[in-house]
């Protein structure tokens, strides 16, 4: 009864949160402008402070070396595919984001933990760290604005001043330098983290919530949601499935290790991609897919919990 009430204290926020979204848009709390201001702050402020504190923090050991070696050119594999073949035949301006990252930082490390427990918590996270270069380059060029038929010195030039990997480029450089050591015996770190936590803060609610708000399956936009979920599902099912026979040949390899490998691929794509979006069609297309996909995730979930209890 304790495991399925930690559960739910994982799952009902994320819902809750959806929620509050589609109920705002439904009543007309807001417009989709101020919804945008939103995202601006998500994006601008709250996820590179997150983004700094994971970079921060990012440890790599020997047992985690396969998991981050497998995660890291399926992600960018799919990543690629989704910029040079599935754009060309859906033009999505954020369509990327989905197959850029899966949403192990909101959505698969909370889950994991709550079943596993914080001493094994580091087997998820290396799968969110090992996607994480790939994602933040994604998200640096679909958010570079540098006008219209850009050169690709004015892209480059964009992406290398986003915040986004400004921040991470910090955080990674007092750690692996171990300024960060440094920091911490001066009693500085610890403001310096706690500060971007508390800007970060509302990053969660507020890409929830603009899932939520931008959630429509019409009969306009249905069939192309459900295309991209299956696309999505099948890519990543078929990338589990070769990850779990090569972590057969490998010896030695914990239980855990499987069971995130397993929870990852069976994640939803980036909420980012919402936050992403130019247009409503493709804030309504990336609100489908998330929720969609967020519920195989929670059946997936469910599953896992029974075999595990």
């Amino acid at each position: 009864m304790e495991k399925w009430s930690a559960v739910a204290q994982v799952v009902a926020p994320i819902f809750a949160a959806v929620f509050v979204g589609i109920y705002a848009r439904k009543k007309q709390l807001l417009t989709m402008k101020e919804v945008k201001g939103m995202q601006s702050y998500v994006m601008s402020f709250g996820l590179p402070c997150v983004l700094f504190n994971s970079c921060l923090g990012a440890t790599m050991n020997a047992g985690s070396l396969a998991s981050f070696a497998m995660v890291f050119p399926t992600i960018l594999m799919t990543a690629l595919f989704a910029f040079f073949y599935l754009k060309k035949r859906m033009p999505y301006h954020n369509l990327p984001m989905l197959f850029a990252a899966q949403e192990s930082g909101m959505l698969g490390i909370p889950l994991y933990m709550t079943l596993f427990g914080a001493e094994h918590i580091f087997k998820m996270g290396v799968l969110d760290l090992a996607q994480a270069l790939i994602c933040i380059a994604t998200i640096a060029i679909l958010t570079a604005d540098a006008g219209e038929n850009p050169t690709p010195g004015a892209i480059a030039k964009e992406v290398l001043r986003s915040p986004l990997l400004l921040m991470c480029a910090g955080g990674l450089i007092l750690n692996v330098t171990g300024a960060k050591l440094v920091l911490d015996g001066w009693g500085v770190l610890p403001v310096i983290t706690e500060v971007a936590s508390f800007i970060a803060q509302p990053v969660s609610a507020l890409m929830l919530f603009t899932v939520g708000f931008s959630l429509s399956l019409s009969e306009g936009n249905r069939s192309v949601i459900i295309r991209i979920c299956v696309i999505h599902f099948v890519i990543m099912a078929a990338a589990g499935l070769v990850m779990q026979g090569i972590m057969c040949l490998l010896p030695q390899v914990e239980a855990e290790t499987r069971w995130a490998i397993l929870l990852y691929t069976m994640l939803p794509g980036s909420y980012i991609a919402t936050t992403l979006s130019r247009t409503k069609e493709e804030s309504e297309m990336a609100s489908g897919v998330c929720s969609i996909l967020t519920l195989v995730t929670l059946a997936v979930f469910c599953v896992i919990a029974v075999c595990v209890a």
